[in-house]
């Protein structure tokens, strides 16, 4: 999510706030409220003043801000702490019909290359979440990823919010990003079904092999996963697999991919994934990154072994520039628009309408050459 940082006066404790550009608020709702020049304002929650941290002495406000604040749009949600911390939860200009909402930064893995390393929560997200869907209710939300950290840590509260979104938006596809371990647990996962119809499991995957798939994990899960992939088939749940190219699996992907259709021929959708080189990806650069473009055979072979055989395919986070023309078809635009950049040489490329582009954190690890 959006990150913003700046000076706050007379807030207390953590807030979570749409955006208003009314100057009067007489919703029940908590509102911000941007002020230009010192106009009378009524009913608003906390103020964005910019420069003057004067405008207002009992009102919480907002100053000096260091980041570019003109994206905001009427609706917005923002959630701002008494540090300065403004992280934007949902924008309408850049995800109208989507929506992130994050569990937990707690993690019963310890992947390799997770570019979000779990920590301990400091607060509960549930009353953020749970705010966080009723102030989107009347808009036209039509996909909800559920995220952490590992989101089936938090057991209880995960039951709740799924059933939540389907009482709010019960035609919504909800991605669960999970590692499974915990969808071991049959009776559990019979639950959460009930809870919420539209989940799509998608699931971390990165071998075959037990030994190599714990060492990319971190975890001595492999048997847990494998059990929760088994359970939700005999539930009939939609189950994504997700591989993150990396040194430790490239060599492997025919392998790998041909495991899937032999055992997993059930799975609704597979995925091969490029990195996000942040957290612990950036700090196990040397032993993981993998030249994708001088590596692809294997890629080449993976997609064909599965697509031959109609399973769904695609491939997340890799611009067309680093493949294979016969890979173009099976590129899908999955970047977050707020992670998202193109480079100088993108705009002479005829794919860019189309391409993926490159996560901000990472782009400077490709070589990039425009299609002309």
């Amino acid at each position: 999510m959006i990150k913003l940082t700046a000076k706050v006066k007379n807030l207390k404790n953590p807030i979570i706030v749409q955006v208003s550009f009314r100057k009067i608020n007489l919703s029940l709702k908590d509102t911000l409220y941007i002020v230009k020049h010192n106009e009378l304002t009524y009913g608003h929650s906390i103020y964005i003043a910019l420069n003057n941290k004067n405008y207002s002495q009992k009102k919480p406000v907002i100053y000096f801000v260091k980041e570019d604040i003109n994206f905001l749009e009427d609706g917005d949600i923002l959630q701002i702490f008494p540090n300065g911390n403004i992280f934007v939860l949902w924008s309408k200009k850049q995800n109208p019909n989507d929506l992130t909402l994050f569990i937990t930064n707690q993690c019963n893995a310890n992947c390799i290359m997770c570019p979000q390393p779990p920590k301990k929560d400091t607060y509960s997200y549930t009353k953020v979440n749970e705010t966080l869907l009723k102030y989107v209710y009347k808009y036209p939300i039509q996909k909800i990823g559920i995220t952490g950290g590992e989101p089936t840590l938090k057991k209880n509260e995960l039951l709740k919010l799924a059933s939540l979104c389907y009482q709010l938006y019960p035609n919504a596809e909800i991605d669960l990003l999970t590692n499974a371990k915990n969808l071991a647990d049959f009776d559990y996962v019979k639950q959460l079904v009930m809870s919420n119809p539209n989940i799509r499991y998608c699931i971390s995957f990165p071998s075959e092999i037990e030994r190599d798939f714990n060492e990319i994990m971190r975890a001595n899960i492999y048997k847990e996963v494998i059990e929760a992939i088994q359970n939700l088939a005999l539930l009939r749940q939609n189950i994504e697999l997700r591989i993150v190219l990396l040194k430790q699996n490239i060599l492997r992907l025919p392998s790998i991919s041909e495991f899937i259709f032999r055992n997993f021929p059930f799975v609704s959708h597979i995925v091969f994934m490029g990195m996000e080189i942040t957290g612990y990806a950036l700090d196990n650069y040397q032993k993981i990154n993998v030249n994708i473009k001088n590596n692809q055979s294997y890629l080449i072979t993976a997609v064909k072994n599965l697509s031959r055989r109609n399973m769904n395919v695609s491939i997340y986070n890799i611009p067309y520039c680093l493949l294979d023309k016969y890979l173009w078809k099976f590129v899908r635009d999955s970047i977050s628009n707020w992670k998202k950049i193109y480079t100088k040489e993108c705009s002479l490329c005829i794919k860019k309408e189309t391409c993926p582009g490159l996560f901000s954190t990472s782009y400077y690890n490709y070589e990039i050459k425009p299609i002309r």
